[in-house]
This record gives C-alpha cells, sequence and structure tokens, in this order.
C-alpha cells in the first residue's frame, strides 16, 4: 500500500466507529457532516459521518463555483464538510451530495449540532467502556432519548451537570440503575457549566408612615427564603433608586433560576400587598 493511500485512510479515521442516523440512508435534501476520502478530478467521494461512514459521491460541478477553479480549492483529503443531499438510491445505496447547495448559516448550524454531537458519543464511549452495554446500544437507548426530549444528544448530559438528576432518570426509566449512575458520574466528571445571570427589577411601594420599614421586612424575607430553598445559589438584590429594586441571581441552572425570580417576585408582591402597599416585577431580558 502506498504511502499516500495509508495517509488517506488514516485521515478518514476521524470518522465515528458507530452510526448515529436513526435510518439507513439520508434523505434528499438533509445537511449531512461528511469527512472528504478521495478527490478526482470529476468529483469527490466523501464518508457520511453520521451514517458510519456511508460513501457517497459529490460531482464536480456540486463543488466549484466556477470553472476557472479546481476542485482542490474547495476540498482537502481528510477536511470534514456539510453537504446537502441531492440524490439517493435505496436500492443500490447510492448517495450524491452537494457542497455549493449549503449556505453558510447553515454550514454554522450543523457544525454545531454536530461537534455537541459527537461529544456526547465520546461520553457514552466512556459509559460503554466502564458498563460493558455496547456504544451502539447506548446511542439508541440514551443519545436518542436525550435529543427526543431535549432536541440535542448532549443536553441530557448537561443536566445532570447541572443536578437535574430526577428529570433525566425519568427519560431514561427503563435503563438499569448501574448504567444509569455512571451516565450520571460521566456527565459530573466531564461537563463543565459556565454560571449565569438572571435579572430582574422589583418596584415597591408603601405610603404608610412605616412604608420604609415594611420595604425593608419584605427584601430580608426575601433573601431569607433565597437561602433557606436554595442554599448553592449566589443572589443580590439592591436598591436602584427608590421604589425601583434589582436582584440578581446566579448559578447553573437558568430554568431554576427563572423559576426562582419568579417564586421571589410573588412573595414580594403578595406581602407587600398585605402591608397596605404595592409592588410589580419585570424581568431584565439577557442580551
Amino acid at each position: 500500500m502506498s504511502s499516500s493511500r495509508k495517509a488517506k485512510e488514516k485521515e478518514t479515521q476521524l470518522i465515528l466507529p458507530v452510526r448515529i442516523a436513526r435510518k439507513e440512508l439520508p434523505d434528499v435534501g438533509e445537511l449531512v457532516v461528511g469527512t472528504v476520502r478521495e478527490i478526482f478530478d470529476h468529483g469527490a467521494y466523501i464518508l457520511l459521518d453520521e451514517y458510519g461512514g456511508l460513501e457517497a459521491y459529490a460531482p464536480v460541478n456540486e463543488i466549484v463555483q466556477s470553472w476557472f477553479h479546481s476542485i482542490k480549492d474547495y476540498l482537502k483529503v481528510g477536511q470534514k464538510a456539510v453537504f446537502r443531499v441531492i440524490r439517493v438510491d435505496p436500492r443500490r445505496k447510492l448517495v450524491d451530495v452537494s457542497l455549493r447547495k449549503v449556505k453558510e448559516e447553515e454550514k454554522r448550524e450543523k457544525f454545531l449540532k454536530w461537534k455537541r454531537t459527537v461529544r456526547a458519543v465520546k461520553l457514552l464511549e466512556l459509559v460503554s467502556q466502564r458498563t460493558g452495554v455496547p456504544l451502539q446500544d447506548l446511542i439508541q437507548k440514551v443519545a436518542y432519548r436525550f435529543e427526543d426530549i431535549y432536541g440535542d444528544m448532549l443536553r441530557g448530559f448537561e443536566e445532570l451537570a447541572r443536578g437535574n438528576v430526577e428529570e433525566v432518570r425519568k427519560i431514561l426509566a427503563d435503563l438499569p440503575e448501574n448504567v444509569f449512575r455512571v451516565i450520571e458520574e460521566i456527565a459530573k466528571e466531564h461537563i463543565e457549566i459556565p454560571e449565569v445571570t438572571l435579572s430582574g427589577v422589583l418596584r415597591i411601594i408603601n405610603l404608610r408612615p412605616n412604608g420604609v420599614e415594611h420595604i425593608k421586612e419584605i427584601l430580608i424575607g426575601a433573601k431569607k427564603l433565597i437561602e433557606e430553598k436554595y442554599p448553592g445559589v449566589k443572589y443580590k438584590i439592591y436598591v436602584m433608586g427608590p421604589p425601583r429594586y434589582r436582584i440578581d441571581l446566579t448559578g447553573k441552572d437558568p430554568k431554576l433560576l427563572d423559576n426562582i425570580l419568579e417564586e421571589v417576585a410573588r412573595y414580594i408582591v403578595e406581602e407587600a400587598r398585605k402591608r397596605g402597599g404595592e409592588a410589580s416585577y419585570t424581568r431584565i431580558e439577557q442580551k
């Protein structure tokens, strides 16, 4: 075997050793990630990553933008690119793809999703090594379910890393407990969830003679609510300029933070009304 042939085979080993797609062949119009295997003057042979290395063909007129350019100006052996499926022959299992028919925005979105998919599969590889469950089985029983619920194979691991274990356990209800625990361990070992801050503005008014004291007590009560029910959440409640007060919550779970903001706002509105005043809440949208 020639050294150039060996180099090509080494480059194509970057493809995951399993089929991630749920079907055997892609559909016409579908966007796929492919690794360039061989390039000729008439076109290029592409290995479709999601389909376990299924070979597809990209005709030269579906690659080059102008006859003044060479096909090698657009593709290199071993390169990964996003293609659109333009023809499928199910009987012969032949697939033709196009590079030209993919928009830049589509390419960015597809690559982003593909990177997250690859990471999810790599984590499942670790689960497979620790449990002995075949990787293809884990993709079907875990990754597909995460994708069905969250629209993304990696999201379930992220939810486990955030601590939403019960939620994910319900999704994987029929998975053996020992396998689920390994998935939880892998998620917490390998996924770093960045903290986010959600904020809201509270407008609190009390025109009674001791109204200022009532407002102080309401805010103290709000702080106690957060500290006692959500000890892991960082918070700040401070005056922006009476009667407006701001609350900032920082943590790793945006959904939880949003629920806490709503709960604190309800508490303040109800307490203000009980004490003869009024309050309103406005969420500050993240940019």
